[in-house]
C-alpha cells in the first residue's frame, strides 16, 4: 500500500473514531445488562470512582427511583457532576439514527431510556453476565421498560458486594440475589419498578458494576 493511502486510511479512521466509540448500556427484560454499540464490557473508559459504596447506593436511589426516565431532571449536585453527553448512532443503511439519553460524570454514565426503539434494530450488542458476554444484534435482546442505568467502576470485587447488601438494607428481601466469590446479580421488587444489579466476573481492577431500574408493571415482572 502506498504512502499517500495509508494517509488517508488513517485519516479516514480518525474521522470515525468518535463514532465508533459511542455506546450506551441499558438492561433487558430479565434484568442482564445490555451494552448497545460495539463495546463488549461495562464501565469501559471509565475511571474507578472515589465514592463509598453507601454513598453509591444513596446516589443510585436517588438518581433512578421512583421515575426511572426522568433521572436527568435529578442529575444537579450529583457527586458524579454529570454532564449530558448523548450516545449518538449514525444513520446506517435503512437504519436510522438513534439517540440514547447520557449523563457522562467522574467516574460514572447515566443512561435513560424510554422506550424508543427507533434506529437500535440491528445495532451490536454486547451482554457480559458471570464469567461470559453474549454478542450479536440488537433485536432478539432488547431493552425492556423505562429505565435509568448507572455503570460505574469500584475499586473491587468487595465494594460491589458491600453494594449489594446495602440494596437490600434500602429495598428489603431482594427477589433474587446471587453473590459469589467473582460476580453478582439479582434484583428487587418496589411496586411497579425492578431494580438490577450486575457485576461480572473481572479478573482486574477495577470492578465495573451496573445498577438499574426498571418500570414494569407487577404483572409482566419476572419472578
Amino acid at each position: 500500500m502506498s504512502v499517500a493511502r495509508l494517509f488517508l486510511v488513517s485519516l479516514l479512521l480518525a474521522s470515525y473514531s468518535p463514532l465508533l466509540a459511542q455506546s450506551a448500556t441499558l438492561t433487558v427484560k430479565d434484568g442482564r445488562a445490555l451494552v448497545i454499540g460495539g463495546e463488549t464490557e461495562l464501565a469501559q473508559g471509565l475511571d474507578t470512582t472515589d465514592l463509598s459504596p453507601a454513598k453509591v447506593v444513596d446516589e443510585f436511589t436517588r438518581l433512578c427511583m421512583p421515575e426511572p426516565q426522568n433521572a436527568g431532571s435529578r442529575v444537579d449536585a450529583s457527586p458524579f457532576k454529570f454532564v449530558r453527553d448523548d450516545t449518538i448512532f449514525p444513520a446506517l443503511g435503512k437504519t436510522g439514527e438513534a439517540r440514547i439519553e447520557r449523563w457522562a460524570g467522574k467516574g460514572a454514565a447515566l443512561f435513560m431510556w424510554a422506550g424508543d426503539e427507533t434506529g437500535l434494530k440491528g445495532r451490536p450488542i454486547a451482554m457480559p453476565s458471570r464469567g461470559a458476554t453474549t454478542t450479536g444484534p440488537y433485536g432478539p435482546f432488547k431493552a425492556f421498560g423505562a429505565q435509568c442505568n448507572l455503570v460505574i467502576n469500584l475499586p473491587d470485587f468487595a465494594a460491589a458486594a458491600v453494594v449489594t447488601e446495602l440494596l437490600t438494607v434500602k429495598l428489603g428481601a431482594p427477589r433474587k440475589l446471587v453473590v459469589k466469590n467473582t460476580f453478582a446479580d439479582g434484583h428487587w421488587i418496589a411496586g411497579d419498578l425492578r431494580v438490577n444489579v450486575n457485576v461480572p466476573s473481572e479478573t482486574q481492577y477495577p470492578q465495573p458494576i451496573h445498577l438499574s431500574v426498571q418500570s414494569i408493571p407487577v404483572g409482566a415482572q419476572k419472578k
